[in-house]
This record gives structure tokens, sequence and C-alpha cells, in this order.
């Protein structure tokens, strides 16, 4: 019996909100509600912000101990919700943003940076990261991994286990595969179950 009483503690806890902020750095700004969250930052002049309205479990990683990154910025807007997404900049002045009412599922990339550089044979770097950008009413399923230099427009679901490596600047489609390409336009999505919205139709009628 004691032993399920500790794994009866231990589940609550799990399931408390909080959030973790390390900061290495100045004039750092971090806005975030308390939910499940980690913000990492190692440089200066950095700013994250989620709305409050929206409920991000993952992380959000900017430079690391050994590589400074200065001048990125996160935007997370409104009624977002993410259950397990890690953001990554290693760039100065780079940012990603995810904009209202989006959809992020678990186990979730979004790498704003590489982590190792690739470079011509004159020595010219080549995989500078600078930007993410993900517009409204975005859902992205699970196991995605979204790569630097990319937009995606409003209205998009990104499918499962998809690598997106490209900008797709036309709304209302779903995107997949390895790479992702558009595999059917004209959709839309609902926060419902199937099931829910089956019966929320029949409702209706």
């Amino acid at each position: 019996m004691f032993v399920d009483f500790i794994r009866r503690i231990a589940n609550k806890i799990r399931h408390l909100k909080y959030k973790k902020i390390i900061n290495k750095g100045k004039n750092n700004s971090i806005d975030i509600p308390i939910w499940r969250t980690e913000v990492f930052i190692y440089g200066n002049n950095n700013k994250v912000h989620i709305d409050e309205s929206s409920k991000f479990t993952g992380g959000i990683y900017i430079g690391t101990p050994d590589c400074h990154t200065d001048n990125c910025k996160v935007y997370i807007g409104k009624n977002t919700t993410a259950n397990g997404a890690y953001i990554r900049l290693m760039e100065d002045e780079s940012q990603v943003k995810i904009g209202d009412d989006c959809l992020l599922s678990g186990n979730i990339e979004i790498a704003c940076s590489d982590t190792h550089s690739i470079i011509d044979l004159d020595k010219n770097l080549l995989n500078v990261g600078k930007f993410i950008n993900i517009g409204n009413k975005v859902w992205i399923c699970r196991d995605a991994r979204l790569c630097k230099n990319i937009s995606i427009s409003d209205n998009c679901v990104i499918g499962m286990g998809s690598i997106v490596t490209k900008s797709f600047s036309e709304s209302n489609c779903i995107i997949a595969g390895l790479p992702a390409r558009i595999v059917k336009r004209n959709i839309d999505w609902s926060r419902e179950r199937p099931k829910q919205y089956l019966e929320l139709r029949q409702k209706e009628v």
C-alpha cells in the first residue's frame, strides 16, 4: 500500500504546472505562463514570449554553455497548445514565431539552427539559420521535425513524422513526408475528436 501511495503522489507531481528557467546572460526577457515549460538561455538580449492563454509543454533553448547566442526572439501566440515541443536557436538574431490557435503534438522538434557547420571548399559557411515562422491554426502532428529558414501558412496540418525542409505559402493544406510536400489541398481541421465532431455536426442538422 505504501508503494501505491508513493506512485499516486509521484503522478500528481508529474502533472503539476511548473516552469524551469536558466538565464545565463544580460537583458533577457522571459514572459511565459506556468505550464511545464523549460527555458534555457545562454546569451544576451534574447526575448521569449508565450501568451498567457497558451499551454506549452516542452522546452525552449537559446544558445548553449559553450556557444552563447544573442538577440534572438521566440513568440508563441494565443490559445496555442504544445504537448511536447522543443525549440532550439543557436544563431544570433534568429527567431521562431508560432501563431494563434496552433496545436503541437508530442516529440516535436523546431530547429531554427543546425548544431554543426557545413562549409564549401572555400571555407564559406553554408547552413546559417535565421527563422521559422508558423502561421495561425497550424496542427503539427507527433514526431514532426521543422528545419531552419521555413514558413508554414495558416490552417495547415503537418503529418506525423514529417521533416519540413522548405517553406509552404499555400494555406489549408496537409503537408507530409520525408521530405514534406503537399499531399492534400482545400482542407480545414478541428480540435474535436472525429467522433465528437460528427456528433456536433448531427446536432447542427
